[in-house]
C-alpha cells in the first residue's frame, strides 16, 4: 500500500530533449517507483511521454514551444507532491512557476551557464536563450537539494551558483544494461555492416556541439590516416558543420570519414562493439556518457583531462592531458589499434570499470535524496 509521501518527476517535452536528458529522465521514470515502494511516483512532461519520438519536424516544434512555454507554467502550478525532481539544469525555470514542496534538480553540466557568463569561451546561445539560461541559474540556488552526475559539475555549482556541499550528492549516471559486448560472431557481421573494409575503425559519437570538440577528433584522426592509411573515421550524430568540412576539404581526408545519423540503442550498442577505438576528446563534459557506453561494449577509448571524463574513464581509457594535443591523440589511438595487448587490456579493464557505475547503485542514492527531503 503506498503512502501519501508524493514525487514528482518534471521532464523535457518529449522528442525535443537531448540523448543524456532522455536517457536519464527515462531511467529516473521507469525505476525509481521500485526503489520507493511505499511512495507515489509519478511523471509529467509539457507533451505526452510515449508520443513525439524521433525527429521533431517544424510543425511539431512549434507545438512543443507552444506547450512548454505558453501552456506548461499553468500546468506546473496546479501539480502536488512532496518532492519535485526536476531532470536537468535546463529545465530549472519549471521551479519559479511550481506550487510548495521541496525542490531537487539533477544538474548535469553547468556548459551552458559558464558560457553565458564568459568564462567558457564557446559559441554562446542567442540572446534569448541567455536569458533563460540565467533565469536557471537562479532558479538553481533555490534548489533544496541538488544531485549533481560528476565532481566536476558539482565544484562548478559550488563556485558559481554559491550553493553549500551539504545541498549537493555526487551520483555519476548509470551504465545502461543495453550496452555489453557482442560474441565473436556477431561482431565480425556487424563489423562489416557499419564499417565495410576497413582496416581500423576509429568512431566518435557526440552532437556537433563546439564544446565535444569533432573538429579536434578529426585532425587528430587525419595524423592516424597518414601513418595508417587502411584507417576510416565513423562519426554518429549528423553531417560535418562548415568548420569541420573545411579541415576535409583541405586535409585530403574526406575519403576515409563518414558521417552517420544517430542511431538507436541496438545499432549503437553494434557500433561500439565493432569499432577498433573511440576517440572522445571534448573540452568540457559534465559526465561523457559515450565514454561508459564504450567501455560497456568493449570499445577501447582515447579521451582528455577535461571536465569529468577522468571520472568516468578512470584508469581504463588512454587520456591525453591537452583536448588540443592532436598529435598525442592520434599517437594514442595508432597505440590502441596496433598493440593488441594494450587494446585487451582496456577492454577488460573497461568491464571492470563500468561496474562502478551499476543501475542499482544510482538507484539506492537517489532514493536516499529522496527520503532525505521528506525526513522530518
Amino acid at each position: 500500500m503506498q503512502s501519501d509521501i508524493r514525487a514528482l518527476l518534471l521532464g523535457p517535452y518529449p522528442g525535443t530533449a537531448t540523448y543524456s536528458i532522455s536517457k536519464y529522465f527515462d531511467f529516473c521514470r521507469r525505476q525509481i517507483p521500485a526503489v520507493l515502494p511505499k511512495w507515489s511516483v509519478a511523471a509529467s512532461t509539457p507533451g505526452a511521454i510515449d508520443d513525439e519520438k524521433g525527429t521533431v519536424h517544424y510543425a511539431a516544434r512549434l507545438s512543443a514551444w507552444w506547450k512548454t512555454y505558453i501552456q506548461w507554467p499553468d500546468r506546473l502550478a496546479t501539480q502536488r507532491a512532496d518532492v519535485f525532481h526536476i531532470v536537468d539544469q535546463g529545465l530549472a525555470w519549471y521551479a519559479r512557476f511550481l506550487p510548495v514542496g521541496k525542490y531537487l534538480i539533477t544538474v548535469n553540466d553547468l556548459i551552458a551557464y559558464l558560457t553565458a557568463c564568459g568564462e567558457l569561451h564557446l559559441l554562446n546561445a542567442p540572446a534569448k536563450r541567455r536569458v533563460l539560461i540565467r533565469e536557471c541559474g537562479r532558479q538553481i540556488r533555490r534548489m533544496d537539494h541538488v544531485i549533481s552526475a560528476s565532481r566536476y559539475t558539482a565544484d562548478c555549482v559550488m563556485r558559481k551558483l554559491d550553493i553549500p556541499a551539504r545541498r549537493i550528492t555526487i551520483i555519476p549516471h548509470h551504465a545502461d544494461p543495453a550496452f555489453y559486448p557482442l560474441s565473436s560472431e556477431e561482431c565480425a557481421r556487424a563489423r562489416l555492416r557499419w564499417f565495410g573494409d576497413a582496416e581500423y575503425a576509429i568512431i566518435h559519437v557526440g552532437a556537433p556541439t563546439s564544446y565535444k570538440n569533432r573538429i579536434g577528433a578529426l585532425k587528430a584522426f587525419s595524423l592516424l590516416q597518414g601513418a595508417l592509411p587502411g584507417a576510416r573515421m565513423f562519426l554518429v550524430h549528423g553531417p560535418a558543420n562548415s568548420e569541420e568540412q573545411r579541415f576535409l576539404n583541405e586535409s585530403g581526408i574526406q575519403p576515409a570519414v563518414n558521417f552517420m545519423p544517430p542511431l538507436d540503442l541496438p545499432d549503437l550498442r553494434e557500433f561500439y562493439s565493432a569499432a577498433d577505438a573511440l576517440i572522445f576528446p571534448s573540452v568540457v563534459e559534465g559526465f561523457g556518457w559515450p565514454v561508459l557506453e564504450a567501455m560497456c561494449c568493449g570499445c577501447p577509448v582515447v579521451t582528455t583531462r577535461a571536465g569529468s571524463l577522468p571520472e568516468v574513464a578512470g584508469d581504463s581509457a588512454l587520456i591525453v592531458d591537452n583536448p588540443h594535443d592532436h598529435p598525442a591523440l592520434a599517437r594514442a589511438l595508432h597505440m590502441i589499434v596496433t598493440e593488441t595487448r594494450l587494446a585487451a587490456q582496456l577492454r577488460a579493464s573497461g568491464f571492470e570499470r563500468a561496474k562502478h557505475f551499476a543501475p542499482a547503485r544510482c538507484l539506492s542514492l537517489i532514493s536516499e535524496v529522496y527520503s532525505s527531503l521528506v525526513r522530518v
